[in-house]
């Protein structure tokens, strides 16, 4: 694998692993890290041995958001989002694997963006989701306003956004946000035993679900059935359809091969 300045990358058993490595700012988000994202969720995507990502920080954070420190390249900061942080939040929903969220401290701005991006989270007892862009006179980015939206419906959302108030990881939890909240003693083992259960999942059947879930959100009764009518033509025809329904009739564990 290629190295990486501002994250690390390890690779067991299908789960790949992005450990963001800028704690000296609290894993705040620049142009190299934001780049270093999308590039490993676009080779998770190129490689059949990915089967999982899992995106953690280290540290105290998980990510404080933008790195304001670093500066602006562009006083254009629409002009920013499109080169660097749309590509990075379109190339992990576009990713056709399940990304794990292991959300071991705050996640900010930006940051909680990152989160939310994720499709299973996972937070540590401790950690926080907090929306902080209007703290700066700013509105949501990297694709909050469509994750709080579907997440938590209009009003939610807009207490979240236009308050920037901060959400614990066992409020997260209540509100659906986060699947499960883990002390900070089984922290690292449970975050590999979700990584690896996810890997043994049906990917394709995984990548399917993903998929058919985001499209169905702006769309009509037919138009959603339809889909699954043609999503569920294409994992009918998957060997690990036929694995599923083989290992059900034979009483045993599936082993499943994403294809």
């Amino acid at each position: 694998m290629s190295s990486y300045h501002f994250l690390s990358l390890s690779q067991l058993n299908g789960v790949w692993t992005i450990h963001l490595k800028r704690p000296e700012v609290y894993n705040a988000l620049n142009a190299g890290l934001i780049h270093e994202i999308r590039d490993v969720a676009e080779k998770a995507k190129a490689s059949e041995s990915a089967r999982v990502l899992v995106i953690t920080g280290d540290g105290k954070a998980f990510c404080s958001g933008a790195d304001l420190k670093s500066g602006a390249s562009d006083s254009d900061l629409g002009a920013v989002l499109r080169a660097t942080y749309n590509p990075m939040i379109l190339a992990l929903r576009g990713l056709d694997k399940p990304v794990i969220g292991a959300i071991n401290g705050p996640a900010a701005g930006a940051g909680c963006s990152l989160a939310l991006a994720c499709d299973y989270i996972i937070a540590k007892e401790g950690a926080y989701f907090a929306e902080l862009f209007v703290q700066i006179g700013l509105t949501l980015d990297a694709g909050s306003t469509a994750f709080l939206m579907q997440s938590l419906g209009y009003h939610k959302a807009f207490e979240l956004a236009a308050t920037a108030k901060k959400i614990s990881a066992n409020e997260a939890k209540v509100w659906g946000l986060v699947a499960e909240v883990v002390s900070e003693e089984n922290w690292e083992k449970r975050v590999q035993t979700i990584g690896d259960e996810f890997a043994q999942r049906p990917t394709l059947a995984l990548a399917l679900i993903k998929r058919e879930l985001q499209r169905a959100h702006h769309q009509d009764l037919a138009t959603v059935l339809e889909m699954e009518a043609e999503a569920q033509r294409q994992a009918g025809y998957s060997k690990d359809f036929k694995e599923g329904v083989t290992s059900f009739l034979e009483k045993r564990a599936p082993k499943f091969v994403g294809k």
